[in-house]
């Protein structure tokens, strides 16, 4: 199916039309299959792709999910528009040689920016928190790195084989972050070792991505987090620090977005979520489920056992059953927290990267539609053999803000606070397990679909329906 999609094409993108956890780890699984450099190009690892390897769920926080298929000799780029973390990304290789994979021809931009430990320290005395509006980041260090970055005075890859200039610029750094009493022989001899192996793959990635497209190679490029987190598109401040949309994307790679033949823009469907603070305004519960999900001890395992779901941690993975009747009754109950609790066990919506529970919510077109706008209008729907069993389900079309109806996306993050979501309900749906084509699929998908679709000026080019690389419908 995606080779069909991808056929005659030369670069395409899977990149987030929402807050981002739409799935978009599977979908650039299987387009590496068809790229000769897979690449990502910003964040850092406040992301988190989750793929099956082997049958095997693995995560991945900084490298491109493309990377599996290293032993294929297909190259795997961490671009400039990055911010990367040292340690984690030396954990995530080590990963690799415990799963026997390969990352020989792994390439780092030179011109990527370093987290250092204090970015990470600052992040976590600053933003971690949810409490009293607080924009809860992943504590990460990620926007202290771009915030030095933008003032010019960030620390790139090739600094780290530099010790003068490593060394100049952490003192400088000092300066800035006079809370921490930065040592700066302590934070050299901290990253020495993780210099010594980043340097075999440190090198000009821009110039590589630039020959490439001019000798005709297929590139995959792997977005991450979503639309509405763009610190340029997104629901400022409670957004991230780089631009997850295509402009960002692919310019973070050293690619000009105009090259892009195809970029699939994910749609979490029927329903959505957003992790940390900011508004979300066809959430279920409204202040009451945002307000839940502030409370971060409220992992998956502290939610089945508080509705008494029996599970098991395996390999440190909580496996349960999300068709359990109790989780089932949940789902299609009456009060919209509990509700939202049950699809959120059903998708097992808790945090790749923080584990946090996710808040969840009816799929709202109008962000949608406003992220076709600037991604394209091929999406990819994902998710929709989550809510089987529902006995009703809606989408968000339009919102009622001050008593006037709106169809734009408003990116004040105030005016969006008051925004009531106006919604269109349909017939919930059973099992769609092996349904390859749209037309097989029960009619109030169907008709929710070509609502969507209208509604936003887009296409659904494939959704998915189940967890395997496979289990995809073409539309």
């Amino acid at each position: 199916m995606i080779e069909d999609l991808l056929h005659g094409l030369q670069v395409f993108a899977v990149v987030d039309n929402q807050y981002g956890d739409t799935g978009k780890g599977r979908l650039a699984q299987a387009i590496a299959m068809y790229s000769d450099i897979n690449a990502r190009g910003t964040g850092g690892d406040n992301a988190g792709h989750t793929v099956f390897v082997d049958g095997v769920q693995e995560v991945n926080h900084i490298l491109p999910v493309g990377i599996f298929y290293d032993g294929l000799g297909k190259k795997t780029v961490l671009g400039n528009g990055m911010v990367i973390n040292p340690k984690g990304l030396i954990k995530e290789l080590n990963r690799l040689n415990t799963i026997d994979k390969s990352y020989n021809n792994l390439m780092i931009s030179e011109d990527a920016n370093v987290i250092m430990p204090y970015h990470v320290a600052r992040d976590k005395a600053v933003n971690h928190s949810l409490k009293k509006g607080g924009i809860g980041s992943t504590g990460k260090g990620i926007g202290p790195c771009y915030g030095d970055k933008t003032l010019r005075r960030g620390v790139l890859i090739r600094d780290l084989f530099d010790r003068d200039v490593l060394s100049a610029k952490i003192k400088k750094a000092a300066q800035f972050y006079p809370e921490q009493e930065i040592n700066v022989d302590n934070v050299m001899e901290y990253l020495a070792p993780y210099a010594m192996i980043i340097e075999n793959f440190a090198c000009d990635t821009t110039t590589f991505m630039q020959k490439s497209l001019r000798q005709g190679k297929k590139i995959g490029i792997e977005g991450a987090q979503g639309f509405g987190l763009s610190i340029d598109f997104g629901t400022y401040p409670y957004v991230t620090s780089s631009d997850p949309s295509i402009i960002g994307t692919a310019a973070g790679v050293g690619l000009n977005p105009s090259v892009v033949d195809l970029t699939f823009g994910l749609v979490k469907f029927p329903f959505m979520t957003r992790v940390g603070g900011g508004p979300f305004p066809s959430e279920l519960g409204g202040i009451d489920g945002d307000m839940y999900c502030r409370d971060t001890t409220k992992t998956v395992d502290k939610e089945l056992s508080k509705h008494r779901i029996p599970f098991e941690i395996v390999g440190g993975r909580v496996k349960y059953d999300h068709a359990h009747p109790k989780i089932m009754g949940m789902m299609n109950s009456k009060d919209p927290l509990v509700r939202s609790s049950g699809i959120r066990l059903v998708g097992e919506e808790f945090g790749a990267t923080t584990r946090r529970p996710r808040r969840t919510g009816w799929t709202d077109g109008v962000i949608g539609k406003y992220a076709n706008l600037i991604n394209g209008s091929m999406m990819a729907a994902t998710k929709l053999d989550c809510l089987s069993g529902i006995d009703e389900f809606a989408l968000c079309l339009g919102y009622n803000i001050d008593g006037k109806e709106v169809h734009d996306f408003p990116r004040d993050s105030a005016v969006l606070r008051r925004a009531e979501p106006i919604l269109k309900r349909y017939k919930g749906f059973g099992d769609i397990t092996g349904v390859r084509k749209r037309k097989d699929l029960p009619g109030s998908l169907q008709e929710a679909m070509s609502d969507y679709e209208r509604y936003t000026h887009g296409k659904f080019l494939i959704a998915s329906n189940g967890p395997g690389r496979d289990d995809n419908i073409m539309c």
